[in-house]
């Protein structure tokens, strides 16, 4: 005899019920357990850390310290190719924020866990600015 496996109950439920629900619960865990958070300017940050720093830098932008404050820059790696019929992606690099600081350009990232991706993708960063005397790279 064959035992059937009865499947749970499908839930249904709107677009905005759904919405909601995750808004509510939370849309699954980080696996490195960061939770996303809203810094004081109302930016959803993938940390609290990260969210805190950002306050800390929008008060030194707001005091005239730092200047050009951007958040999630790109920096573009390794630029895309076409490899035989394929078209292979560029690899960038995602930092949190970028700013300029007594006219220099400062790449700053904030880490709660270094992942392999990270920590090589960090050093093709270091690579492509390594030369440029008004550029620095941080992490806090």
């Amino acid at each position: 005899m064959v035992q059937i496996r009865q499947l749970p109950q499908m839930i249904e439920m709107t677009i905005k019920q759904y919405k909601r629900h995750i808004r509510e619960h939370g849309g699954g865990n980080n696996k490195y357990g960061a939770k996303k958070t809203y810094c004081k300017a109302k930016h959803l940050h993938d940390s609290g850390k990260e969210a805190t720093r950002c306050d800390q830098l929008n008060l030194l932008r707001k005091g005239g310290i730092i200047t050009c404050l951007k958040q999630q820059p790109r920096f573009v790696l390794l630029k895309g190719f076409w490899y035989r019929h394929d078209k292979i992606r560029p690899i960038c690099y995602f930092a949190d924020f970028s700013y300029k600081e007594e006219g220099v350009l400062v790449i700053e990232d904030v880490k709660g866990r270094l992942t392999d991706v990270y920590k090589m993708k960090k050093k093709m960063l270091l690579d492509k600015i390594k030369n440029r005397k008004k550029c620095k790279f941080i992490e806090t």
